[in-house]
């Protein structure tokens, strides 16, 4: 028996917006397998948005490190195996966060 109902797509659970430089704030979303992704962090600078999946500072020492600009250095914790899911994920989210909170991005052009 194949299953042919329709399947709910990725959702926004919800967003918390912060501005700071490229950001715009963090989303919290669920994957149609029933996943929560927390502090998805959505940006934009010039003219484009997108959103990533949350990572961790990394540390050294039991400090963090940051790079030659003074910013913290991330390490990745989950990634896509292909370009175009992460793409498709980036772009659904921006659509998400556009379409609850129209204002999100309004002049948010960071670096």
């Amino acid at each position: 028996m194949t299953d042919t109902a329709p399947r709910p797509g990725l959702r926004l659970l919800d967003f918390k917006p912060l501005r700071k430089g490229a950001l715009i704030g963090f989303a919290t979303v669920e994957l149609p397998i029933g996943l929560e992704i927390r502090d998805c962090p959505v940006c934009m600078s010039r003219g484009k948005a997108w959103a990533g999946l949350p990572g961790k500072p990394q540390l050294k020492d039991d400090r963090v490190i940051r790079d030659e600009r003074g910013k913290l250095v991330y390490s990745t914790i989950l990634d896509w195996r292909e370009r175009g899911l992460r793409d498709a994920f980036s772009e659904r989210v921006v659509a998400l966060v556009r379409e609850h909170d129209p204002q999100a991005f309004a002049g948010g052009d960071g670096p």
